[in-house]
């Protein structure tokens, strides 16, 4: 009863590996989609170290009665490293590439209704403003006059 009882903390240890970094692939697939800088990068990163960590422990936590084993760290790492060499990449790209043409399809009548948008609201600012700049001029001449 035991041993089984190891090896399911064993496969649940690889299966949590593969959560881990199925995580990352998404925040992979966001920066592929869209790109930010190096400060949001960071906090990403940390973000995902912090949850990483957090689901290891829980999974030591609750499987394990709190006992650290080196074989767990190394089913993790190993569920990890199953995980990379066989979809991780293939998931990523084509997902990605997936969002990147939906994104296309979207944004193009957006900046094509927003650039004549904001194009309007120019000219409709500087239409007022010469209007308000000579009818201030005209009620202040009415006022002192």
């Amino acid at each position: 009863m035991g041993l089984i009882r190891e090896l399911m903390f064993f496969g649940l240890a690889v299966l949590r590996g593969m959560l881990i970094l199925v995580i990352y692939d998404g925040i992979r697939i966001f920066r592929r989609v869209l790109p930010h800088g190096v400060w949001s990068v960071a906090l990403e990163d940390v973000l995902y170290w912090f949850l990483s960590a957090l689901l290891v422990f829980q999974l030591i936590y609750r499987e394990n009665d709190g006992a650290l084993r080196g074989y767990a760290l190394a089913a993790v790492a190993v569920g990890m490293f199953v995980y990379h060499q066989t979809v991780s990449t293939w998931l990523v790209e084509h997902i990605a590439w997936i969002l990147n043409g939906c994104l296309g399809i979207i944004c193009r009548p957006v900046q094509a209704v927003g650039g004549k948008f904001c194009k309007f609201v120019r000219l409709l600012y500087r239409f007022c403003k010469k209007k308000l700049k000579n009818g201030f001029r005209e009620f202040i001449i009415i006022l002192f006059s």
